[in-house]
């Protein structure tokens, strides 16, 4: 069951990836189609960052009273009409639908960025191993396979409308068929848990609140801040910042997932074996120096050489973050739920306010405020590390 249950979260994860860098490799030549500031782009990233928060927000609502699986294809819906509305909005070049579009879209993506998470961390905790890494990794998988197909579709001159309704249909698909292998339920609130809910006193229910979760949190928001910046801004800022053409500028994205990958699919049996704590603080450091080699434009090799350190330094810290939020089952929904909701949030919330200080600084200088993100979360590494499950 175990196996099934693991195999279709992996797909969701990898088309959730997928879906997410297919648009996110088009933003260039959509700003054009818009005729939009980097400014302006804030604002419109902006909607996604209001959806995916409602999602996050509403996920944990569905998850409780449904289970995840209903939540994840609840979200299909959402974010297959996001992508439709996107490629109209594209089509007739309306800032405004596009806003709209980015709502909807996110909304869905925040849902089952959250639902799949706690999927995650209950095989994790079943299975007695760290996966949450790897699957993880399958995103950053499918987020450079979705970037591939960008450079593809721009080389062959797929307009941005065609390619996003290709990749809204592909993803409906995917999620719909997956679903049917992941168990009801799971996460799902019982009578027993509902009634001891009501049972317990006030000190009771905050014992899942405490210093840990909360330091968990602040991680998770920097953390996920430093991998959503990149995801949003890097192929705009190699246009803007290193002069250099929309597709290189999408190959150059591809390093940054492909150092993504690389740390994640490797770091199962190292955190098993050496902990937690130490992966994350060497992942921290290389992330922090790779940052900074970006941000002084030294020169295009060394900064395609930086975005590999800047992917790899920033794979394990928000999957990290999530399974030490799992370690003990009792709490794992809530606070699963509110570090996903941190990390999330920062990363579609963090990226827009990058664009508004991009136009008084520049888009490379802002980058020194994820630099400051990276500094902070390096304060806290000591938090990821695992504690005795309590059933």
């Amino acid at each position: 069951m175990e196996k099934k249950w693991y195999y279709a979260i992996l797909v969701i994860f990898t088309t959730c990836g997928f879906s997410f860098s297919s648009w996110i490799s088009r933003t260039p030549e959509l700003r054009d189609i818009l005729q939009a500031t980097t400014g302006t782009m804030g604002i419109i990233l902006l909607g996604l960052s209001m959806g995916s928060i409602l999602g996050l927000v509403l996920a944990n609502v569905f998850v409780r009273a449904r289970g995840g699986r209903f939540a994840i294809m609840t979200s299909a819906f959402f974010m297959f009409g996001g992508f439709i509305t996107l490629a109209t909005g594209a089509l007739i070049a309306g800032q405004i639908v596009v806003f709209i579009a980015l709502f909807v879209f996110g909304m869905g993506a925040g849902m089952c960025n959250v639902a799949m998470n706690l999927e995650g961390t209950e095989i994790e905790y079943r299975i007695k191993k760290t996966i949450l890494p790897v699957l993880h990794a399958a995103f950053s998988i499918g987020t450079l396979a979705g970037a591939g197909v960008g450079v593809l579709f721009i080389k062959f001159g797929i307009s941005v409308s065609l390619h996003l309704t290709i990749v809204a249909c592909l993803l409906f698909a995917m999620l719909m068929i997956s679903t049917r292998f992941v168990p009801a339920g799971i996460g799902k609130d019982s009578v027993a848990d509902k009634k001891a809910s009501a049972e317990a006193s006030p000190s009771d229910k905050r014992l899942w609140l405490n210093k840990r979760t909360v330091a968990l949190a602040i991680m998770a928001l920097c953390l996920a801040f430093v991998e959503g910046s990149a995801n949003d801004w890097i192929p705009l800022a190699m246009v803007d910042g290193y002069n250099v053409s929309h597709s290189f500028s999408t190959i150059i994205y591809g390093v940054f997932l492909t150092g993504m990958i690389s740390g994640r699919l490797v770091s199962g049996r190292l955190i098993d074996t050496y902990g937690r704590v130490l992966l994350l603080r060497i992942a921290v450091v290389l992330a922090a120096i790779g940052l900074l080699l970006v941000i002084l434009k030294i020169s295009i090799v060394l900064c395609v050489i930086a975005i590999f350190l800047w992917g790899l330094g920033a794979s394990l810290g928000f999957p990290m973050t999530i399974s030490a939020a799992g370690d003990e089952s009792q709490y794992a929904v809530k606070r699963v739920s509110l570090v996903t909701l941190a990390g999330y949030g920062a990363s579609l919330a963090g990226p827009p306010l990058l664009g508004f200080l991009a136009n008084y600084f520049g888009l490379l200088n802002a980058f020194i405020f994820v630099l400051i993100a990276i500094c902070v979360a390096g304060l806290f590494t000591s938090n990821v590390a695992k504690i005795r499950q309590t059933s």
